[in-house]
């Protein structure tokens, strides 16, 4: 049990050249807390329950958050455990993203805090069940989860479509689920994990309501293996994942209009990625001094992937396409002396 006082602030300095302007704010969030927890383990050590809340004062909004939370771990079969998990968490800051698109899509991002109207406080449920097994070098997990985030804007999600400039608050919820499965053997390690998830949002004011969310990847796969002799050490990997949300263009522009026509928010995808990595360090010992050299490889396949797009008119009116690609293929060198 225990108490806490927190102040929050955030300042935002704007400052500009030509036409000279400079403007500084400063904004101040005081917020009292108050926690408890509860513990239990069996005697066998096989079961364990934790249960905490947590109070939370607003002073600058005269608001009171609740937040309750839970965590019970059960082993069972000798080698098998569950773990049931869940909580209530909440965030007085936010991040606005600001494309600068005259200069390849680069964005700015400044932090500010909750004013409980426009920006409102961020609120989370989230809630997790899994399983896991572990024997003579093998490791399986199994995880489904659940998370309901309200109080998001629009600002923070980094649309650059027709909802690009738009200012509203919502929410998004994300259902999903990871698997892994590792594997040692003397002296390697291998793992193959698989992720799902559906991530959608939900903006009341906006059109649609409610569609997939800019960072919804809805399958990624990942596998990756390690190596070791005596001062050699290998590894590489493969990362694949279904393509971004993205929204494309309508096939027929409205001609009296300055700006692109769009089709419906996130209703496309871009391609998937995929990405193969290898590594190699070899470590020297001479007396008390130790050199290290590596070498690793990123994108070893040289494929182009495409992690996002935007459109913009052109001086015909008609709408183009630019397109940020990840690193191809790129080397790295390194070369260390320990003494």
């Amino acid at each position: 049990m225990g108490a806490h006082f927190v102040e929050t602030k955030v300042t935002n300095l704007d400052d500009v050249d030509f036409p000279r302007f400079k403007l500084l704010i400063s904004e101040v969030i005081r917020s009292y807390n108050g926690y408890t927890q509860w513990s239990y383990r069996s005697r066998d050590r096989n079961s364990s329950l934790n249960l905490g809340l947590r109070y939370n004062y607003l002073e600058k909004f005269s608001k009171s958050i609740v937040e309750p939370r839970v965590t019970f771990t059960q082993q069972f079969l000798e080698h098998f455990s569950f773990e049931l998990a869940g909580e209530f968490k909440h965030q007085t800051t936010s991040q606005v993203i600001n494309f600068q698109n005259d200069f390849l899509g680069v964005e700015k991002r400044r932090w500010q805090l909750s004013n409980d109207e426009t920006i409102p406080v961020i609120t989370s449920k989230q809630g997790s069940v899994g399983f896991n097994f572990s024997n003579a070098g093998w490791l399986m997990s199994l995880e489904g989860y659940y998370k309901m985030v309200e109080g998001i804007t629009t600002q923070s999600q980094g649309f650059q479509d027709q909802y690009e400039f738009v200012k509203t608050d919502g929410s998004y919820e994300v259902v999903g689920a990871d698997v892994l499965l590792r594997k040692r053997i003397k002296n390697a390690n291998f793992w193959l994990s698989y992720a799902f998830m559906n991530n959608d949002y939900t903006f009341d004011a906006l059109p649609e309501k409610t569609f997939p969310s800019n960072l919804d990847i809805t399958h990624t796969i990942t596998f990756g293996s390690t190596f070791k002799y005596k001062g050699l050490s290998l590894s590489g990997g493969l990362n694949w994942h279904t393509g971004k949300p993205t929204t494309l263009p309508r096939t027929v522009q409205e001609i009296s209009s300055n700006s692109v026509s769009y089709e419906d928010s996130n209703s496309s995808r871009l391609d998937d990625y995929m990405r193969v990595d290898f590594s190699a360090l070899y470590d020297i010992k001479w007396d008390k001094v130790t050199l290290q050299a590596g070498v690793s490889v990123w994108n070893v396949l040289d494929e182009t992937n495409v992690i996002g797009n935007y459109y913009r008119l052109n001086a015909e009116g008609l709408p183009s396409e630019f397109v940020q690609n990840s690193l191809g293929l790129t080397t790295n060198a390194v070369l260390r002396c320990y003494f």
